[in-house]
């Protein structure tokens, strides 16, 4: 894959499938080549076998890879310096999701999740976004959540690993924003994807409502957002409701939710 001629890309973590894959598609849209980057294989081809008919003009290229181990990041970049790969967008969007109390779970699974949800893109955005300011010019979208407003039972190491990833964005989008380059965080709601291992017919109901957002929606006002330079992104009016919601349920309520599922 070598040779002398650099290869402008939007590289994508966790987009062989769901709203990795909605993300991946949309920037192939706006013109770029495409990296895929997961730890399954047999996603990033099936991505890979969709992708490149919509867009036989533009290279769509996967990598396997688990971004959770301690050098993932610096592995992926020193993969894209080899290759001649440039990084002009970079979304950190691969994650993981489960329900419980942090404590009744093993703990390697929470060092798992707080290595996908904030060391890895930290890194990522640090060891990109020093290319992109340094060519002054380039697009970075973390994929965070609306659980990062956030302090509830069950979701304790989720939310707070999509917390740090909004904090994280908010200061880098400030450091980079002079030099041409562009950070967003976006915070969704529900997003109609197999993360949550909801029953199909309620994911319909939940989308039909608004409560759900399908990923291609999220990706379209994800990437818009990017790109207009915004900071952070609630896509759907409705999260508006329900993160304000949120602030006004007292203490109380939230220990009856915690003597229910804890």
């Amino acid at each position: 894959m070598n040779n002398s001629k650099e290869k402008t890309f939007a590289l994508v973590t966790g987009g062989s499938s769901g709203i990795g894959l909605a993300y991946a598609e949309e920037w192939a849209r706006k013109g770029y080549n495409i990296l895929i980057v997961s730890n399954r294989e047999d996603l990033n081809t099936e991505a890979q076998n969709y992708l490149q008919p919509l867009f036989p003009e533009q290279q769509i290229l996967t990598r396997y890879q688990d971004l959770t181990s301690e050098n993932a990041a610096q592995e992926l970049f020193d993969f894209c310096e080899s290759e001649n790969i440039v990084v002009e967008v970079l979304v950190n969007n691969a994650g993981m999701f489960y329900f419980g109390a942090a404590v009744e779970k093993p703990m390697a699974l929470s060092h798992k999740m707080t290595m996908l949800h904030s060391t890895t893109p930290a890194d990522l955005c640090i060891l990109f976004g020093k290319k992109m300011k340094e060519r002054k010019c380039g697009y970075i979208l973390n994929a965070s959540s609306i659980t990062a407003f956030m302090s509830f039972p069950t979701i304790a190491v989720y939310q707070a690993t999509k917390s740090y990833l909004l904090k994280f964005s908010k200061g880098i989008h400030h450091e980079l924003s002079h030099y041409g380059v562009k950070v967003c965080c976006v915070c969704p709601g529900a997003v109609d994807t197999d993360l949550y291992n909801l029953p199909l017919k309620m994911r319909k109901r939940l989308c039909a409502i608004g409560v759900m957002l399908k990923p291609e929606q999220i990706a379209k006002r994800g990437v818009r957002a990017t790109l207009h330079g915004r900071k952070v992104k609630i896509p759907g009016i409705i999260n508006y409701f329900f993160l304000f919601l949120c602030f006004l349920i007292p203490g109380f309520l939230v220990d009856l939710v915690k003597k229910r599922f804890v």
